[in-house]
């Protein structure tokens, strides 16, 4: 290993552990108290059964007093009772600290990911880190636990340390010197054991991201019917197989440089016990100790090794590997969150206009815009449908709309001012907006329908007439007290795609929000549905601003303009009739789908 390498690898450990305790700190600091408890229960534990036995013996080859006799093994016994109580009590409590400790860094995690750039969420290398921050947080190191075990066991060791070899080198320096070699030859074997599960930590999440998808697909509802009717059964088996070969053949990689290296530890230990019983026979044999210094030292040397030289190394190693581990949290708690510094006040009564000019986006880290030299301006109460081909770029309209994503270059201005320079929670409480890829959560409908909004007034028999779901609400037996989806419930309910997303349309007029998009939320929906419930909402709409974006065209005939996006850029734009005189991209596309407007609409 690299001198540069184990430098990092310190740094890391420091400030891994440093904003770990800062954090017990900040959040428990009793707990703190309990952990210096255990360290101490640990250092002097052992010194009853190193310490009591040599005065057992000497007592047996001297005067073999009954009484002092049954004291001192009574010691030896209520001794380790007391301390095994001790330590089991400071253990239990610990527990419970650190169970806490663990919900919070997950709602950490989850906080992060709620906060931070929009950009991120779909982000290989955020998903990737996200995956990292989690398993390091406890398959490969423990959390908390897994930290302050490593530092309580090696202040502990070091303790106990002091004491042993006192007793020991008391007797001879030769045996303490073989005994820390034969140590030091077994930290070097410890370190290429977590060298090689540190490889394992490393190539893992790209790994486990597939074995978590798999593993979905064969348990989730959701893909049921595919896999029985298109006999997915074998392709998604084989599939599982695949990754669990993968996995298997890594962690068997593992497994043989871990028996490897520790055949060599177990022979170098055995060789150092070798040599030290030996020596100290020898001095038993000359007289230059007795059977109990003996004992004694024997009993020392054991600690020495077992549970003082090694356990520290060891845990330092650990405690090196962890830190590595646990890293990868703190890494993923710095991605950057968002940043709104707008200052403006806006209320939604004072909307009054939407200019676009001449916008041009790129999504980050692609070379390509999405989006060339975009200019139009809308007023208050117009009805604008955006259309184009798949990949035109219209549903990027949108998300710059509601402040996803920042513009490359140009601007984009509400009642004159850049979007930018309104507060957030402001400006958002402007758009009421339901995307194809729309997301219910699994509390009750009118939870998922308050979203967000749970103070303003609620009108419930409005709000569901109006997206068609009052028919459906009112024969479930707890109405919209329902829950949706059985992820924690077995009693909820599986809305079919239809009703869903009704549900998120509820959810956008319940917003009153001035601005209202709807971004191919009825793609489930039939072409008739679909032109009612865009019949209605503009109806419903006629004092907002409202956008339209559908790849069938039923929406677009009642709509003031239509915008028509192609190759990056606006190709057209008008109401339907003019554009049908036009006979451009919109006639054609209009055209193509003529049968559907003949007989449904």
């Amino acid at each position: 290993m690299s001198k540069r390498n184990t430098g990092s690898k310190i740094n890391i450990t420091k400030k891994t552990c440093a904003y770990f305790f800062r954090f017990i700190c900040i959040h428990s600091p009793k707990y703190l108290g309990l952990v210096i408890g255990y360290i101490i229960a640990i250092a002097l534990g052992p010194f009853i059964n190193i310490v009591f036995p040599k005065f057992v013996i000497d007592e047996l080859l001297g005067d073999a007093r009954v009484n002092v006799l049954v004291f001192l093994v009574a010691a030896i016994v209520v001794g380790n009772f007391l301390f095994a109580c001790v330590i089991r009590i400071l253990q239990e409590k610990r527990t419970i600290y650190e169970d806490s400790f663990s919900r919070i860094f997950d709602r950490m995690l989850c906080d992060k990911a709620m906060s931070m750039k929009f950009s991120n969420t779909e982000s290989e290398k955020t998903i990737e880190a996200e995956r990292k921050a989690e398993t390091g947080m406890s398959w490969y190191s423990g959390g908390i636990k897994g930290l302050v075990d490593c530092v309580a066991a090696i202040v502990s060791a070091v303790i106990t340390l002091f004491g042993v070899v006192y007793i020991v080198f008391s007797v001879s320096f030769w045996i303490i010197l073989v005994a820390a070699l034969a140590v030091v030859a077994n930290a070097v074997v410890t370190s290429k054991v977590n060298e090689a599960q540190q490889k394992v930590f490393e190539k893992t999440p790209a790994i486990n991201k597939f074995y978590y998808y798999i593993y979905q697909a064969i348990t989730e509802r959701k893909y049921a019917k595919e896999i029985r009717l298109y006999n997915g059964t074998d392709v998604v088996s084989e599939k599982a197989l695949e990754n669990a070969k993968t996995l298997n053949k890594m962690d068997n990689e593992c497994a043989g440089t871990q028996t490897k290296w520790g055949i060599l530890g177990g022979v170098l230990s055995s060789l150092s016990y070798g040599f030290s019983y030996c020596w100290l026979g020898i001095l038993a044999i000359q007289g230059k100790i007795t059977i109990s210094e003996f004992v004694l030292c024997v009993t020392a040397l054991e600690t020495f090794t077992n549970h003082c030289l090694t356990p520290i190394i060891k845990n330092i190693q650990d405690l090196v590997m962890k830190c590595n581990f646990m890293s990868a949290f703190i890494e993923f708690m710095k991605i950057e969150n968002e940043e709104f510094v707008g200052e403006l006040e806006i209320q939604p009564e004072e909307f009054e206009s939407i200019e676009f000019e001449h916008v041009y986006f790129k999504y980050p880290g692609c070379e390509n815009y999405t989006l060339e030299d975009i200019s139009f301006s809308i007023q208050k109460g117009e009805c604008i449908s955006l259309v184009g081909l798949n990949g035109a770029g219209k549903s990027t309209i949108v998300k710059l709309l509601c402040r996803l994503y920042d513009v490359t270059s140009g601007e984009i201005r509400v009642n004159g001012k850049n979007i930018t320079g309104y507060k957030y929670l402001d400006y958002i409480r402007m758009m009421a907006v339901v995307f194809q890829d729309f997301k219910l959560f699994s509390f009750s409908i009118q939870e998922n329908v308050k979203l967000g909004n749970e103070m303003a007034e609620f009108n419930g028999d409005y709000l569901y007439q109006t997206s068609g779901i009052k028919e459906w609400i009112n024969h479930l037996e707890k109405k919209d007290q329902t829950l949706l989806y059985k992820n924690y419930d077995s009693e909820s309910i599986e809305p079919s795609g239809g009703q869903a997303q009704m549900i998120a349309i509820a959810r956008a007029l319940h917003q009153d929000a001035p601005v209202v998009i709807l971004d191919e939320p009825t793609a489930a929906l039939d072409p008739v549905s679909e032109y009612e419930i865009y019949n209605k909402f503009n109806k419903l709409v006629k004092n907002r601003t409202a956008f339209y974006i559908s790849h069938r065209l039923s929406s677009c005939k009642f709509c003031d303009r239509i915008i028509v996006i192609n190759d990056k850029k606006i190709e057209e734009m008008g109401n339907h009739d003019e554009l049908m005189n036009k006979k451009g991209l919109y006639a054609r596309m209009f055209q193509s789908q003529a049968q559907w407007y003949t007989e449904n609409v």
